[in-house]
This record gives C-alpha cells, sequence and structure tokens, in this order.
C-alpha cells in the first residue's frame, strides 16, 4: 500500500480521519505528524490560554486545566518518541527534547506535575505559576515554573524532536509504530 500523503485543507482530528500509515518511513509522513501534534494539540492549548487570558486577563484560576493539558500533550508526543512505560517515555521525551533548563528535572516533572496534577488534581511538593516565570528550584527544593514558559519549553521540545526524526531511524520506527497503532485501533 502507498502512503497517501496529508491532502490540503485536512484537519488532522482523529485518528480515524488520518492517512492510512506507510509501510517505512517516509517524509511525506513527516508533515502528517507534524501537523497532527501541532494543529490537535499545541495550537489547542495555545487557543485555549488565548481564550482564558482574554477573558480572565491570565491564566489566574484556569492553570489546572491548562496544565493538565500540557502535562497530556508531552505524554502523547513522547509515545511517538521512545518505547517503553509511560514515566520512561515521558523522562526521556524531557531529557532529550525541552529546554537545558527542564532535563534535569525530568523526573520530578513526571512523578510531582504529570502524575499528581492528572491523578489527584493537586499539586503537592511543586509550584505553578500563571505566566511566564522561568523554572527554579527553591532553597528547600521545591520546583516551579510558570504554565507560559513551560507551554514555550514544550514547542521547542516538539520542534527538536520533528526535527530529529529524519535523520534517526529509532524516531521513524516509534513515530510510525505509534501513528500506526492509534490509526489502526480508530472506529472506521
Amino acid at each position: 500500500m502507498k502512503y497517501t500523503p496529508i491532502p490540503e485543507g485536512f484537519m488532522p482530528w482523529q485518528p480515524s480521519t488520518w492517512p492510512e500509515p506507510p509501510y517505512v518511513y517516509e517524509d511525506d509522513f513527516l508533515v502528517t505528524l507534524d501537523r497532527i501534534i501541532k494543529e490537535t494539540m499545541l495550537d489547542e492549548i495555545s487557543n485555549v490560554i488565548n481564550d482564558a487570558t482574554q477573558v480572565n486577563d491570565g491564566l489566574t484560576h484556569r492553570g489546572h486545566v491548562v496544565l493538565l493539558a500540557l502535562l497530556c500533550a508531552v505524554d502523547s508526543i513522547a509515545a511517538y518518541s521512545f518505547n517503553g512505560d509511560v514515566g520512561d517515555r515521558y523522562r526521556f521525551f524531557i531529557e532529550n527534547y525541552f529546554p537545558n533548563d527542564y532535563r534535569p528535572h525530568a523526573a520530578d516533572i513526571y512523578k510531582l506535575y504529570r502524575n499528581s496534577s492528572v491523578h489527584s488534581w493537586n499539586l503537592f511538593q511543586a509550584g505553578i505559576w500563571p505566566g511566564n516565570e522561568a523554572l527554579e528550584v527553591t532553597t528547600n527544593g521545591t520546583l516551579s515554573f510558570g504554565l507560559l514558559n513551560f507551554n514555550s519549553a514544550l514547542t521547542v521540545a516538539v520542534d527538536a524532536f520533528l526535527a530529529d526524526i529524519p535523520h534517526k531511524a529509532n524516531l521513524q520506527a516509534n513515530a510510525l509504530s505509534r501513528y500506526t497503532e492509534l490509526k489502526n485501533s480508530a472506529l472506521t
């Protein structure tokens, strides 16, 4: 079967609407993956941030919802990049693609942010700010960063990951495998 690239004007919303996966990695597949990640994840999150900022003059009292979306986006994108369990993929993606200031904190971001927020709807040993505050570790060891800063860091990570795919066979195989898995699981 020949891979059919993503059509012009196509909005890759649900896996059932995605083009059939190629048997082997092709450059056109990267265009499709780029659009899926950017349009259905990053652009959607940016839309929520922009809407909340316009209505509320910032992300105060909107941060949990935005944080959950950002943390789940990392989870989803990491599944395209690496094999292994969720925690391993998550940490590995941050360690390899996020800006340098985030990389040493990959395990804490997974445990203190992703797990606490997703499973308990709260942060217990970490802090989050509604703006563009840089990542910092306080003298008592508390990690904190701003939502907008984390959003920017995720965008940098996605661009670095997508730029790496054409040069690394393991990333090509992992991305294609995840795409195929999702496409095959979708209702048609």
